[in-house]
């Protein structure tokens, strides 16, 4: 009884953490005799061979022992019993979250004689269902990586695909840390770890730390059917062991140096893109007391200035003077009428509140807006063609990193580690992800992360373990500060800046044309604090491994987070039929602007709790069972700044508020807006059968259900608070005057500003969720061999996506032959707008109202191969192969971030508000096939040399990976609003409309300047098509393959014994293969169905590293 109360105390300790992971392993096996009977009662012993750690068990009836908790590295078994020979195993190498199988067989003879045995464990973890493999240091420390992140080690994978260069890009650095997307899951699903403690970027997804390769030891990413203790994300884990100190002191001290003069030439970059790099750092571990107590510790830094090149469109020369003639096929020459009309009429340029063509599409200077001419100049010159232009841009990337991790041994019950690693970044991006397409508008970045662990493993006993960890993670964050605090007046502009910290000209997009200044969002100052507390509970009884957790997770996002502080002006092909004619005529179709407090403070609060059994039900048969419970609750804001929206409810805590608008207090309306959701229990389960029982087979199979928060990915926790009014208003205007948008009457902060534009949270929403299930075959032969070959599914249900609760109606009918209904008056004609076509917009309540709702579906189906020859005779490799299908609504929450264009042709907006089903296509992580192989191989001779030239050419090592995957999806979209479902700028600023499909897109000519079949579309209009939505699915065109050679060589020169100097030299794209991205895919871009960008071209890095 007393036992009882003990363990239930214990388990009430370890209920403490959000993601009490492990970041240990397990060594178990079945002690036998020479005639295979079980041996009871033998004692068997692992020591750490870098530290002396040891831990002592002894086998049960069955002959069955485990070692539990141990921490990762290399091991000595020991197994005494009388009556025998002891037994001793050397090189027992254990990996995180592993379990390592050692079954002795013990020989008769006296205890003090000894059996040696020098081996590795086996390839196959026979009580291990999960999918997934660990990243080794050696595989680490060997493979060239351009930047030394250990990411990218994880598209080694079957099932892991890097995430679309346009995804990558809308969210600059916020999305660097994102990765991968893991077996059709949304890149911002994974999970990220480092020692066990949080490490991931609850604001943006992704991951925020990442320590240097020499300061890991190993990391593990498991893909798939992952067990209880892991959760709180849909997706992949990631787990990274960082380095401790051992019994003898050792460190490397490295610099990687690249530079243009020995790189290639990108396709579009009209001279050699700059680049100057410098990746510099040292590390050192030591014992400070042996056998007890550890150091290491690390620096590194980071220097970079990288050219980028693109192409962009821009106006031409005599566009910018009125002339858009080329419009009309033929142009001037042949392809208008002596009247001056235009011989196709789709060319004809049109203004439509006049009621007229302009005679030979030619746009009077006198007609220019003055803003407009004060702005020209903001659109480059055409350099590369009539309307495109060339540039080459520097970004400025430098980063400093540093940690120390303590190990002590308190003795054989109690281990401590204490860990700190600090991270800085500071980078001035030319060419802004959420800004300008053209030079002109830098902005800056800043981060500053902080993380502290501190851990403990106590032993109760042999076949009871607890583990208790507390981790604090800081990650300040400063994302789109601008360069230049030129305000609007200085153009031109009768209005003011709504932060004047960030003053600087409006953003200005021009559909079809290049966007300039200053970003639509920022800059956004961000502080986040977490506070995760950790326990676990691993129990032997019998047959059965039992572990319990649990845990907490308080959250803190502070931030300041200016949204359009400088103005958003829109201007699309209406009222004139040319969207840079309707610029140069002042004729935006609508402004925004952020008015307001921009400061919100966001809480979070999440707990769980777990279970999981390994059953070992004989030597051949296992099973894995466990549940976990998600208790996630909704992020609150500590003054209550958030908006519900329920249309014709009246607000009782803000009686002056519209009808529609409640807030936390109000009937039924709690703080965080949506109701706790505490049915979450995620059920897991796996078997894993040795047919033949000797270790060589394994046959598994699992089905796992995961739960993660209400809304994660580029800025969740932060839409719905930010965009709560009256607290921060976005006084939306349709067809206002470009010069004084608000005339002279901007709406006062704090006020309800008509009609109101809003983003809030679908009052229904709920917790998303995925299902894993897999079937998975191995087999290992020759003792390093390892073939794998599985199915994997998933299903992704509920998950968040934006969607327009407010849409316009389409009303039928012409006035003057034109359509009742367009882009200037679909506020007037929104479900609950509360006005009418005759009353003024300013009359309406209510204008675009975006809901984060949780209706979007994923499923993803492959076949996943892999084989693996562990390191032996100096060769090593992987080579892994998905063949899949991934389907979804809408691929990534808050998709295009605050690009300034849609990623890949892809909306956060459904095309047609009222059939959200039509959305459901391929992925855009969809990789139908993708091959990747790595490999290290020491060359075989002259490793003994005997003379000079057997010194200079024995003892190198080469070490490659090669790349090759099927093309990316993607959406050919019109920024002409055909369906005059007006813009929904607290969304996206640009429309989701896409072109009739009349043909195959995917039999074009492929080429550079035509990669689509262009005949297959037919581009909707707007007088003829008004109200209509394109018949072209979401993401039906594929984009080019890719296909990638990375080369490195390194040589060790010995200095002494126990020092040597490392040489290497890394090509990335070695065969400098022009790997195409995306091609332009606006139907309305003089470049529509040009590829204007390629990715890097043969990159070459050379390093020196010294090591002792």
């Amino acid at each position: 009884m007393k036992f009882l109360r003990n363990l239930l105390a214990l388990l009430v300790l370890t209920s403490l953490s959000l993601s009490a992971q492990q970041i240990t392993g397990i060594i178990r096996g079945t002690v036998t005799d020479p005639s295979g009977a079980v041996v009871q009662g033998a004692s068997v012993t692992a020591r750490q061979t870098e530290t002396g750690l040891s831990r002592t068990t002894t086998t049960d009836r069955n002959g069955n022992y485990v070692l539990l908790e141990l921490p990762v590295g290399h091991y000595s078994l020991k197994v005494a019993s009388a009556g025998f020979q002891e037994y001793v195993q050397d090189g027992v190498t254990l990996n995180v979250n592993e379990t390592a199988s050692v079954s002795p067989r013990l020989v008769v003879g006296s205890e003090k004689q000894q059996v040696l045995v020098s081996s590795d464990a086996p390839l196959i973890e026979p009580t291990v269902t999960s999918l997934g493999k660990v990243v080794e240091q050696q595989e680490l420390e060997d493979l060239p990586l351009n930047g030394r992140n250990f990411s990218q080690l994880g598209l080694l994978q079957p099932g892991v695909v890097p995430l679309t260069p346009g995804v990558a890009e809308a969210g600059g650095s916020l999305r660097n840390g994102q990765a991968y997307a893991v077996n059709g899951q949304r890149p911002e699903s994974n999970n990220f770890l480092i020692d066990g403690a949080n490490n991931f970027n609850g604001v943006d997804g992704g991951f925020v730390l990442k320590p240097p390769v020499d300061a890991i030891s190993e990391f593990r990413i498991i893909t798939h059917g992952a067990n209880a203790e892991f959760g709180g994300a849909l997706g992949s884990t990631t787990n990274i062991i960082t380095r401790s100190g051992t019994n003898r002191v050792h460190g490397t001290v490295w610099e990687f140096l690249r530079n243009d003069a020995v790189d290639a030439n990108n396709y579009f970059a009209q001279q050699k893109e700059p680049l100057k790099q410098n990746q510099f750092g040292a590390a050192i571990g030591a014992p400070i007391k042996k056998d007890r107590t550890f150091v290491f510790g690390f620096y590194e830094g980071f220097r970079n200035r990288q050219g980028e090149s693109e192409l962009t469109t821009v106006p031409s020369v005599a566009q910018r003077g009125g002339d858009f003639s080329e419009l009309c096929p033929g142009g001037k020459d042949s392809g208008f009428t002596p009247e001056g009309f235009c011989k196709d009429p789709s060319g004809q340029l049109f203004n439509v509140f006049a009621r007229k063509p302009y005679p030979y599409n030619q746009v009077p200077p006198e007609q220019f807006n003055s803003v407009s001419k004060n702005l020209l100049n903001f659109f480059p010159l055409p350099n590369a063609g009539t309307n495109l232009l060339s540039t080459t841009q520097t970004l400025k990337n430098d980063s400093d990193q540093f940690g120390i991790k303590v190990d002590h041994y308190l003795g054989q019950r109690d281990n401590l580690s204490f860990r700190y690693m600090f991270y800085q970044l500071s980078q001035i991006d030319p060419l802004s992800p959420g800004g300008a397409s053209v030079p002109g508008f830098p902005v800056g970045e800043d981060q500053r992360a902080q993380n502290f662990v501190a851990q403990e493993t106590h032993t109760f006993s042999p076949a009871l373990i607890g583990v208790f960890r507390f981790s604090f993670l800081r990650n300040k964050f400063l994302f789109g500060e601008r360069e230049d605090h030129q305000p609007p007046s200085d153009f031109g502009f009768q209005y003011e800046p709504s932060l004047d910290v960030a003053a600087g000209p409006p953003f200005i997009q021009v559909n079809g044309y290049a966007t300039v200044g200053d970003p639509i969002t920022g800059p956004r100052n961000t502080y986040e604090n977490v506070f995760d507390y950790s326990g676990s509970l691993t129990w032997v009884h019998g047959k059965h491994e039992l572990k319990f957790g649990g845990g907490y997770q308080h959250q803190q996002i502070n931030v300041l987070q200016g949204i359009a502080t400088n103005g958003f002006f829109v201007f699309v092909p209406f009222p004139v039929t040319d969207a840079f004619a309707s610029f140069l005529t002042g004729q935006p179709v609508v402004f925004l602007q952020g008015i307001g407090d921009f400061a919100r403070g966001i809480r979070g609060n999440n707990g769980n709790a777990y279970v999981q059994d390994t059953y070992k039900i004989s030597r051949r048969f296992t099973i894995n069972a466990g549940v976990r419970y998600e208790l996630p609750a909704p992020y609150t804001e500590i003054h209550n700044r958030l908006s519900l929206f329920e249309p014709g409810k009246q607000s009782k805590i803000l009686p002056d508020a519209p009808a529609g608008l409640l807030y936390p207090g109000d009937s039924g309306v709690p703080a965080g807006l949506i109701q706790t959701e505490k049915t979450a229990f995620a059920p897991r389960v796996g078997i894993a059968w040795d047919p033949a029982g000797d270790g060589k087979l394994l046959v598994t199979s699992s089905y796992a259900m995961f739960y993660e928060p209400y809304y994660t990915g580029q800025g969740g926790p932060l839409q719905s608070p930010i965009s709560a009014p009256p607290y921060l208003g976005t006084p939306q205007v349709s067809l206002p005057n470009f010069a004084d948008p608000f005339n002279g009457h901007p709406p006062a902060p704090g006020t309800f500003s008509t009609p109101l534009t809003n983003l809030t949270l679908a009052p229904n929403l709920k917790l998303p969720y995925t299902q894993d299930w897999d079937l998975n075959v191995e087999r290992s032969f020759a003792s390093d061999w390892l073939v794998e070959l599985g199915y994997v599914g998933t299903k992704g249900t509920r998950l968040p996506r934006f969607i327009e609760a407010n849409p316009a109606v389409f009303v039928p009918g012409y006035v003057n032959g034109q359509p009742i209904s367009n882009s200037s008056n679909a506020d007037q004609r929104r479900l609950y707008s509360g006005c009418t076509l005759e009353d003024s917009p300013s009359s309406c309540q209510f204008s675009s109202t975006g809901e984060i709702a949780g209706i979007a579906g994923s499923s993803y189906h492959a076949l996943e191969a892999s084989l693996r020859k562990r390191f032996s005779h100096g060769l090593s490799f992987l080579a892994s192969y998905t063949w899949s299908k991934a389907i979804d609504d809408v691929s990534s929450f808050n998709i295009t971030g605050s690009a300034a264009k849609p990623v890949a042709g892809e909306n956060d907006l459904a095309q047609n508000p009222f059939d959200l089903a039509a959305e459901r296509g391929l992925s855009l992580f969809d990789a139908r096939n993708r091959f990747v192989g790595s490999y290290e191989w020491a060359l075989p001779f002259w490793n003994h040399p005997q003379n000079w030239y057997q010194w200079a050419l024995g003892g190198w090592q080469l070490n490659g990976i090669a790349t090759l995957m099927s093309g990316t999806p993607f959406t050919v979209f019109d920024s002409n609003d055909v369906s005059a479902q007006g813009s929904a700028p607290e969304i996206t600023g640009f429309s989701a409309q896409r072109p009739n499909i009349v043909g195959n897109p995917n039999s074009g000519p492929r080429k550079v300047g035509s990669w689509l079949n262009a005949g297959a579309f037919q581009r909707l209009d707007t007088v003829t098509n008004a109200g209509q939505f394109g018949t072209e699915g979401r993401n039906v065109n594929v984009g080019p393959g890719y296909a990638d050679w990375d080369f490195g060589t390194l040589k060790n020169f010995r200095v002494t014994e126990s020092t040597h100097v490392q040489f290497r030299a890394e090509l990335f794209n070695i065969l400098n293969r022009t790997n195409f991205r995306l091609p332009d895919s606006d139907i309305s871009s003089p470049t529509f169905n040009h590829i204007l960008a390629a990715q890097s071209p043969r990159q070459v890095q050379f390093a020196l590293k010294f090591m002792y």
